[in-house]
């Protein structure tokens, strides 16, 4: 499974209990001999801090731990890296795939620790890619460092000839219907792909002409989504396509913050929907206002996790600015935009 909205707002509900959860962030690649020695070690660790019960708490919880773990090497996972989450007093636990490699933990709480994932959500949101030239089609979804195909189509696309005449423009006639016909194959699945995946972003990369056809072929509600396009060889490897896409996306995911936090200050400055610091965002969340919490990235980390966990059990958006923000250094990194004003 992968990060969610839905998966965030499921997590921040073990938070209601004072049920013992045990939270887990793995670096993988792969490696799975490094994945078994950290758990021992920061499992070794915990164990003399617990309770009776606490201790038989974890240890069914790592066997659950354990069997999804070995689920995913008979599988031949290689990405990045993996969450999982365990709360047996209410039967619950969760495997996640990671994009990024995250930072490792092996933690017992209260409540799932969740901060992280809601940062992955947003630093690197899936985007939607449609790759396309001449001869084929390449429908992904691309988040962090993971490239996941999820359509590919093989185009009937004759290149022109030599022929003069009326013989040549018969033939750029045909051509061009077999590119409007491959344009629209491309542009309808790769429409069902991004609704369903709930996808807010599309790039697209390929021959331009090709490109260009598809676009045109997209439904405006998808093709609002484009946030751009570049030449690209198809033939070029998946990792190279992600180091040169990294500097677009995030970019964009700059613009989108600077975007939100105009409208935030607009809302502060007619004191309108929005409220900032610790204190009054926490309430806010407490009273279920809270539409999006916008937090520094260089925010304490305990006040991040309670603050996130609030927020997703209530499902608002979380989005973390990048450190150095003027406006978030003049509210303690600590913002709120509001469904409604008490």
């Amino acid at each position: 499974m992968k990060i969610s909205e839905e998966v965030l707002h499921a997590l921040a509900g073990l938070s209601e209990t004072d049920r013992s959860v045990l939270s887990v962030y793995l670096r993988t690649y792969g490696d799975w001999d490094l994945v078994d020695r950290f758990i021992e070690n920061e499992s070794k660790k915990l164990v003399p801090f617990l309770t009776g019960n606490e201790k038989e708490y974890l240890d069914f919880s790592l066997s659950l731990l354990n069997d999804f773990l070995i689920q995913k090497k008979s599988k031949g996972y290689n990405r990045p890296g993996l969450a999982f989450f365990a709360d047996i007093g209410a039967d619950f636990c969760e495997g996640l795939e990671l994009s990024i490699p995250p930072e490792q933990l092996l933690a017992v709480s209260n409540e799932a620790i969740i901060a992280p994932l809601a940062f992955e959500l947003d630093e690197y949101e899936p985007v939607g890619v449609i790759l396309a030239d001449a001869s084929k089609a390449r429908i992904l979804i691309v988040a962090g460092q993971v490239m996941e195909d999820v359509s590919s189509l093989k185009a009937k696309i004759h290149h022109l000839s030599k022929v003069g005449g009326w013989s040549q423009m018969r033939y750029q006639r045909r051509r061009m219907k077999q590119v409007k016909h491959f344009a629209k194959q491309v542009a309808s699945d790769a429409a069902k792909v991004f609704e369903i995946d709930k996808v807010n972003r599309i790039f697209m990369a390929g021959n331009d002409r090709i490109l260009t056809a598809i676009a045109n072929e997209l439904p405006k509600s998808i093709k609002n989504r484009v946030i751009g396009k570049i030449p690209w060889d198809l033939d070029a490897g998946d990792d190279e396509f992600i180091k040169r896409v990294a500097p677009i996306y995030e970019k964009v995911e700059r613009e989108s913050e600077r975007k939100l936090l105009s409208i935030f200050i607009g809302e502060l400055k007619r004191q309108g929907l929005a409220s900032f610091g610790i204190e009054n965002v926490r309430k806010a969340l407490m009273f279920g206002q809270v539409d999006t919490l916008i937090l520094d990235k260089s925010l304490d980390p305990e006040i991040q996790e309670e603050l996130v966990n609030l927020a997703k059990d209530i499902s608002s958006y979380v989005e973390f600015i990048e450190t150095g923000s003027e406006i978030m250094s003049k509210i303690d990194g600590v913002g709120a935009m509001l469904r409604y004003k008490i």
